[in-house]
Protein backbone atom coordinates (compact mmCIF):
# COMPACT_ATOMS: atom_id res chain seq x y z
CA UNK A 1 0.00 0.00 0.00
CA UNK A 2 1.08 3.58 -0.68
CA UNK A 3 -1.20 5.03 1.99
CA UNK A 4 0.72 6.21 5.04
CA UNK A 5 -2.30 7.08 7.16
CA UNK A 6 -6.02 7.60 7.04
CA UNK A 7 -7.42 10.44 9.13
CA UNK A 8 -10.92 11.52 10.02
CA UNK A 9 -13.44 12.37 7.33
CA UNK A 10 -11.70 10.11 4.84
CA UNK A 11 -8.59 12.28 4.45
CA UNK A 12 -5.65 10.17 3.30
CA UNK A 13 -1.94 10.85 2.89
CA UNK A 14 -0.06 9.07 0.11
CA UNK A 15 3.76 9.14 0.24
CA UNK A 16 5.93 8.12 -2.72
CA UNK A 17 9.64 7.62 -3.29
CA UNK A 18 10.79 9.54 -6.41
CA UNK A 19 14.37 8.29 -6.64
CA UNK A 20 15.70 9.07 -10.12
CA UNK A 21 13.74 12.30 -10.63
CA UNK A 22 16.34 14.96 -11.50
CA UNK A 23 14.43 17.47 -13.65
CA UNK A 24 13.49 20.52 -11.52
CA UNK A 25 11.15 21.95 -14.16
CA UNK A 26 9.24 18.66 -14.42
CA UNK A 27 9.10 18.35 -10.64
CA UNK A 28 7.47 21.78 -10.31
CA UNK A 29 5.02 20.87 -13.08
CA UNK A 30 4.17 17.63 -11.27
CA UNK A 31 3.41 19.43 -8.00
CA UNK A 32 1.19 21.92 -9.81
CA UNK A 33 -0.63 19.13 -11.68
CA UNK A 34 -1.35 17.18 -8.49
CA UNK A 35 -2.91 20.22 -6.81
CA UNK A 36 -5.37 20.51 -9.70
CA UNK A 37 -6.83 17.04 -9.06
CA UNK A 38 -10.25 17.39 -7.46
CA UNK A 39 -10.07 15.99 -3.94
CA UNK A 40 -6.37 16.77 -3.39
CA UNK A 41 -6.00 19.21 -0.49
CA UNK A 42 -2.24 19.50 -0.08
CA UNK A 43 0.91 18.54 -1.98
CA UNK A 44 4.43 18.88 -0.71
CA UNK A 45 7.67 17.30 -1.77
CA UNK A 46 11.42 17.53 -2.13
CA UNK A 47 13.40 16.59 -5.20
CA UNK A 48 16.53 16.57 -3.06
CA UNK A 49 14.87 14.18 -0.64
CA UNK A 50 13.34 12.18 -3.52
CA UNK A 51 9.88 12.14 -2.01
CA UNK A 52 6.41 13.56 -2.43
CA UNK A 53 3.41 13.53 -0.08
CA UNK A 54 -0.20 14.07 -1.20
CA UNK A 55 -3.15 14.67 1.13
CA UNK A 56 -6.43 13.73 -0.54
CA UNK A 57 -9.93 12.46 0.13
CA UNK A 58 -10.93 8.82 -0.24
CA UNK A 59 -12.39 9.34 -3.71
CA UNK A 60 -8.95 10.04 -5.19
CA UNK A 61 -7.32 6.77 -6.13
CA UNK A 62 -3.62 6.04 -5.87
CA UNK A 63 -3.73 4.94 -9.51
CA UNK A 64 -4.90 8.43 -10.54
CA UNK A 65 -2.05 10.04 -8.61
CA UNK A 66 0.54 7.68 -10.05
CA UNK A 67 -0.79 8.16 -13.59
CA UNK A 68 -0.42 11.94 -13.35
CA UNK A 69 3.07 11.72 -11.87
CA UNK A 70 4.20 9.32 -14.59
CA UNK A 71 2.84 11.73 -17.20
CA UNK A 72 4.75 14.74 -15.85
CA UNK A 73 7.88 13.51 -14.11
CA UNK A 74 11.00 11.96 -15.60
CA UNK A 75 14.72 11.70 -15.16
CA UNK A 76 17.39 12.86 -17.60
CA UNK A 77 20.40 10.69 -18.42
CA UNK A 78 23.15 10.72 -21.03
CA UNK A 79 23.76 7.66 -23.18
CA UNK A 80 26.51 7.68 -25.85
CA UNK A 81 26.52 11.49 -25.98
CA UNK A 82 22.73 11.56 -26.42
CA UNK A 83 20.46 13.08 -23.77
CA UNK A 84 17.52 10.77 -23.07
CA UNK A 85 14.50 11.05 -20.81
CA UNK A 86 13.99 8.03 -18.55
CA UNK A 87 10.94 7.09 -16.54
CA UNK A 88 10.92 7.33 -12.76
CA UNK A 89 9.93 4.19 -10.88
CA UNK A 90 7.53 5.12 -8.11
CA UNK A 91 7.48 3.08 -4.93
CA UNK A 92 6.02 3.35 -1.43
CA UNK A 93 8.15 5.55 0.80
CA UNK A 94 10.01 3.25 3.17
CA UNK A 95 11.37 6.08 5.28
CA UNK A 96 10.16 9.30 6.84
CA UNK A 97 9.81 12.01 4.24
CA UNK A 98 12.24 14.83 5.02
CA UNK A 99 9.51 17.45 4.99
CA UNK A 100 6.40 15.53 6.00
CA UNK A 101 4.12 17.19 8.50
CA UNK A 102 2.89 15.36 11.55
CA UNK A 103 0.32 12.61 11.27
CA UNK A 104 -3.05 13.66 12.61
CA UNK A 105 -3.85 12.25 16.02
CA UNK A 106 -7.41 12.06 17.27
CA UNK A 107 -8.26 12.40 20.91
CA UNK A 108 -11.53 12.07 22.78
CA UNK A 109 -13.46 15.26 23.07
CA UNK A 110 -11.47 17.06 20.40
CA UNK A 111 -11.22 17.04 16.67
CA UNK A 112 -8.19 15.65 14.88
CA UNK A 113 -5.35 18.03 14.28
CA UNK A 114 -5.16 18.11 10.52
CA UNK A 115 -1.71 19.53 10.17
CA UNK A 116 -1.89 21.79 7.13
CA UNK A 117 -4.53 21.25 4.50
CA UNK A 118 -3.71 24.37 2.54
CA UNK A 119 -0.04 24.87 3.16
CA UNK A 120 2.28 24.84 6.15
CA UNK A 121 3.35 27.06 8.94
CA UNK A 122 6.76 27.52 7.36
CA UNK A 123 5.39 28.42 3.93
CA UNK A 124 4.32 31.98 3.18
CA UNK A 125 0.64 32.29 2.32
CA UNK A 126 -0.36 34.12 -0.85
CA UNK A 127 -2.72 37.08 -0.70
CA UNK A 128 -4.34 38.87 -3.70
CA UNK A 129 -2.80 42.17 -2.56
CA UNK A 130 0.74 40.81 -2.92
CA UNK A 131 2.62 41.73 -6.07
CA UNK A 132 3.71 38.98 -8.43
CA UNK A 133 7.32 39.85 -7.65
CA UNK A 134 6.74 39.51 -3.90
CA UNK A 135 5.17 36.08 -4.38
CA UNK A 136 8.16 34.75 -6.33
CA UNK A 137 10.70 36.35 -3.99
CA UNK A 138 9.06 34.80 -0.92
CA UNK A 139 8.05 31.51 -2.60
CA UNK A 140 10.39 30.83 -5.57
CA UNK A 141 8.81 27.40 -6.08
CA UNK A 142 5.61 29.14 -7.22
CA UNK A 143 7.30 30.67 -10.26
CA UNK A 144 6.41 27.68 -12.46
CA UNK A 145 2.77 27.79 -11.35
CA UNK A 146 2.47 31.51 -12.06
CA UNK A 147 4.10 30.95 -15.43
CA UNK A 148 1.69 28.11 -16.23
CA UNK A 149 -1.28 30.35 -15.51
CA UNK A 150 0.02 33.13 -17.76
CA UNK A 151 1.22 35.58 -15.09
CA UNK A 152 4.21 37.72 -16.08
CA UNK A 153 6.07 37.98 -12.78
CA UNK A 154 9.41 39.01 -14.28
CA UNK A 155 8.77 42.04 -16.50
CA UNK A 156 5.62 43.05 -14.61
CA UNK A 157 6.40 41.85 -11.12
CA UNK A 158 5.22 45.13 -9.58
CA UNK A 159 1.59 44.32 -10.39
CA UNK A 160 -0.68 43.05 -7.58
CA UNK A 161 -1.96 39.52 -8.05
CA UNK A 162 -5.52 40.88 -8.00
CA UNK A 163 -4.94 43.17 -10.99
CA UNK A 164 -3.02 40.59 -13.00
CA UNK A 165 -5.66 37.93 -12.33
CA UNK A 166 -8.43 40.26 -13.49
CA UNK A 167 -6.65 40.77 -16.81
CA UNK A 168 -6.53 36.98 -17.24
CA UNK A 169 -10.21 36.58 -16.28
CA UNK A 170 -9.20 34.62 -13.19
CA UNK A 171 -10.58 34.97 -9.67
CA UNK A 172 -7.74 36.39 -7.60
CA UNK A 173 -8.86 34.87 -4.29
CA UNK A 174 -9.16 31.41 -5.84
CA UNK A 175 -5.71 31.74 -7.39
CA UNK A 176 -4.25 32.91 -4.07
CA UNK A 177 -5.76 29.96 -2.23
CA UNK A 178 -4.54 27.46 -4.82
CA UNK A 179 -1.04 28.91 -4.76
CA UNK A 180 -1.01 28.81 -0.96
CA UNK A 181 -1.98 25.13 -1.09
CA UNK A 182 1.16 24.25 -3.04
CA UNK A 183 3.91 23.39 -0.61
CA UNK A 184 7.41 22.36 -1.56
CA UNK A 185 10.09 22.38 1.09
CA UNK A 186 13.08 24.18 -0.38
CA UNK A 187 16.12 26.05 0.88
CA UNK A 188 15.26 29.65 1.74
CA UNK A 189 15.72 32.00 -1.20
CA UNK A 190 18.99 33.40 0.11
CA UNK A 191 19.24 35.80 -2.85
CA UNK A 192 16.16 37.66 -1.56
CA UNK A 193 18.22 38.88 1.41
CA UNK A 194 21.40 39.83 -0.48
CA UNK A 195 22.62 43.39 -0.82
CA UNK A 196 22.85 44.82 -4.35
CA UNK A 197 26.54 43.98 -4.86
CA UNK A 198 26.12 40.44 -3.57
CA UNK A 199 23.00 40.02 -5.72
CA UNK A 200 24.94 41.11 -8.81
CA UNK A 201 27.57 38.49 -8.00
CA UNK A 202 24.84 35.89 -7.60
CA UNK A 203 23.16 36.81 -10.92
CA UNK A 204 26.46 36.58 -12.78
CA UNK A 205 27.57 33.30 -11.22
CA UNK A 206 24.15 31.66 -11.50
CA UNK A 207 22.13 32.97 -14.44
CA UNK A 208 24.82 34.49 -16.66
CA UNK A 209 27.04 31.42 -16.28
CA UNK A 210 24.08 29.19 -17.12
CA UNK A 211 23.28 31.21 -20.25
CA UNK A 212 26.86 31.34 -21.55
CA UNK A 213 27.01 27.55 -21.22
CA UNK A 214 23.47 26.72 -22.37
CA UNK A 215 22.87 29.05 -25.31
CA UNK A 216 25.50 27.42 -27.61
CA UNK A 217 24.48 23.89 -26.55
CA UNK A 218 20.80 24.58 -27.17
CA UNK A 219 21.56 26.23 -30.50
CA UNK A 220 23.37 23.09 -31.65
CA UNK A 221 20.44 20.91 -30.55
CA UNK A 222 17.96 23.05 -32.49
CA UNK A 223 20.13 22.93 -35.61
CA UNK A 224 20.27 19.14 -35.27
CA UNK A 225 16.53 18.54 -34.99
CA UNK A 226 15.84 21.00 -37.84
CA UNK A 227 18.20 19.00 -40.06
CA UNK A 228 16.65 15.66 -39.07
CA UNK A 229 12.98 16.53 -38.56
CA UNK A 230 12.49 19.81 -40.41
CA UNK A 231 10.97 18.17 -43.48
CA UNK A 232 8.13 16.66 -41.44
CA UNK A 233 7.84 19.54 -38.98
CA UNK A 234 8.13 22.87 -40.83
CA UNK A 235 7.43 24.77 -37.58
CA UNK A 236 10.99 23.93 -36.54
CA UNK A 237 12.31 26.50 -39.02
CA UNK A 238 10.43 29.17 -37.08
CA UNK A 239 11.77 27.76 -33.79
CA UNK A 240 15.27 28.08 -35.22
CA UNK A 241 14.66 31.65 -36.42
CA UNK A 242 13.22 32.77 -33.09
CA UNK A 243 16.04 31.14 -31.17
CA UNK A 244 18.72 32.81 -33.30
CA UNK A 245 17.04 36.16 -32.67
CA UNK A 246 16.80 35.40 -28.95
CA UNK A 247 20.49 34.55 -28.76
CA UNK A 248 21.48 37.59 -30.82
CA UNK A 249 19.57 39.79 -28.38
CA UNK A 250 20.63 38.00 -25.20
CA UNK A 251 24.38 37.71 -25.61
CA UNK A 252 25.10 41.45 -26.17
CA UNK A 253 22.74 42.16 -23.27
CA UNK A 254 24.77 39.91 -20.96
CA UNK A 255 28.04 41.44 -22.16
CA UNK A 256 26.79 44.97 -21.57
CA UNK A 257 25.68 44.10 -18.04
CA UNK A 258 28.96 42.39 -17.17
CA UNK A 259 31.32 44.94 -18.73
CA UNK A 260 29.45 48.21 -18.17
CA UNK A 261 26.28 48.26 -16.09
CA UNK A 262 27.19 45.93 -13.24
CA UNK A 263 30.63 47.54 -12.65
CA UNK A 264 28.91 50.95 -12.48
CA UNK A 265 26.42 49.59 -9.98
CA UNK A 266 29.19 48.14 -7.85
CA UNK A 267 30.95 51.48 -7.91
CA UNK A 268 27.77 53.28 -6.90
CA UNK A 269 27.06 50.96 -3.99
CA UNK A 270 30.66 51.09 -2.82
CA UNK A 271 30.75 54.89 -2.72
CA UNK A 272 28.59 56.00 0.21
CA UNK A 273 30.12 59.50 0.27
CA UNK A 274 29.08 60.40 -3.26
CA UNK A 275 26.16 62.65 -4.00
CA UNK A 276 23.21 61.03 -5.77
CA UNK A 277 23.92 60.85 -9.48
CA UNK A 278 27.64 61.67 -9.12
CA UNK A 279 28.65 58.07 -9.85
CA UNK A 280 27.55 56.63 -13.21
CA UNK A 281 24.87 59.28 -13.95
CA UNK A 282 23.86 57.25 -16.99
CA UNK A 283 22.63 54.35 -14.81
CA UNK A 284 18.92 55.26 -14.78
CA UNK A 285 18.86 55.31 -18.57
CA UNK A 286 20.84 52.06 -18.73
CA UNK A 287 18.37 50.37 -16.38
CA UNK A 288 15.42 51.48 -18.52
CA UNK A 289 17.16 50.09 -21.60
CA UNK A 290 17.85 46.77 -19.87
CA UNK A 291 14.21 46.48 -18.84
CA UNK A 292 13.11 47.18 -22.43
CA UNK A 293 15.47 44.43 -23.62
CA UNK A 294 13.98 42.09 -21.02
CA UNK A 295 10.57 42.71 -22.59
CA UNK A 296 11.91 41.77 -26.03
CA UNK A 297 13.42 38.52 -24.72
CA UNK A 298 10.18 37.72 -22.90
CA UNK A 299 8.17 38.20 -26.08
CA UNK A 300 10.49 35.87 -28.00
CA UNK A 301 10.17 33.19 -25.32
CA UNK A 302 6.39 33.54 -25.47
CA UNK A 303 6.49 33.05 -29.25
CA UNK A 304 8.68 29.97 -28.85
CA UNK A 305 6.24 28.46 -26.37
CA UNK A 306 3.34 29.16 -28.74
CA UNK A 307 4.96 27.76 -31.90
CA UNK A 308 5.95 24.56 -30.04
CA UNK A 309 2.48 24.08 -28.51
CA UNK A 310 3.87 24.47 -24.99
CA UNK A 311 6.96 22.43 -25.90
CA UNK A 312 4.94 19.35 -26.78
CA UNK A 313 7.16 16.73 -28.43
CA UNK A 314 5.50 15.05 -31.45
CA UNK A 315 5.03 11.30 -31.49
CA UNK A 316 7.90 10.83 -33.94
CA UNK A 317 10.28 13.04 -31.97
CA UNK A 318 13.61 11.50 -30.99
CA UNK A 319 15.50 11.90 -27.70
CA UNK A 320 17.28 15.00 -29.03
CA UNK A 321 13.91 16.50 -29.97
CA UNK A 322 12.62 15.88 -26.44
CA UNK A 323 15.76 17.28 -24.84
CA UNK A 324 15.59 20.39 -27.02
CA UNK A 325 12.05 21.17 -25.93
CA UNK A 326 12.85 20.35 -22.30
CA UNK A 327 15.86 22.68 -22.44
CA UNK A 328 13.83 25.47 -24.06
CA UNK A 329 11.31 25.20 -21.22
CA UNK A 330 14.11 25.27 -18.67
CA UNK A 331 15.65 28.31 -20.41
CA UNK A 332 12.30 30.09 -20.21
CA UNK A 333 11.93 29.32 -16.49
CA UNK A 334 15.48 30.39 -15.67
CA UNK A 335 15.11 33.60 -17.68
CA UNK A 336 11.87 34.52 -15.93
CA UNK A 337 13.52 34.14 -12.52
CA UNK A 338 16.68 35.91 -13.76
CA UNK A 339 14.70 38.90 -15.01
CA UNK A 340 12.61 38.94 -11.84
CA UNK A 341 15.75 39.27 -9.70
CA UNK A 342 16.94 42.20 -11.80
CA UNK A 343 13.69 44.07 -12.49
CA UNK A 344 12.01 43.58 -9.13
CA UNK A 345 14.88 43.30 -6.64
CA UNK A 346 18.19 44.66 -7.96
CA UNK A 347 17.08 47.64 -10.05
CA UNK A 348 14.76 49.11 -7.37
CA UNK A 349 17.63 48.88 -4.85
CA UNK A 350 19.93 50.73 -7.26
CA UNK A 351 17.27 53.37 -7.94
CA UNK A 352 16.97 54.06 -4.21
CA UNK A 353 20.73 54.48 -3.83
CA UNK A 354 21.09 56.61 -6.95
Amino acid sequence: MLIDWVGEEGIMQTSLDLTGANCPYCFQDTLAGLTRIEGVSNVHGSMGGSCIVIDHDDEVTVDALVELIHGHLHGVQKFSNEIEMVSVDLSPLARSCVHSHATPQASSGSSASSGSSTGSEDAVGVDPTMTLGEIVTLRPSLAAELQRRGFDFCCHGDRPLADAAADLDLDAQTVAEELSAIRQDEPPAAWAFLGPVELIDHIESTHHRYLWDELPRLGALIDKIVAVHGGRHPELAEVQRLYVQLRNDFEPHLTNEEQNVFPAMRELMGSPGNQPGSVAPELPGEIRSLMDEHEVVGDLLEELRSITNDYTVPDDGCASYAETYRALGALESDTHLHVHKENNVLFPAIDKRD
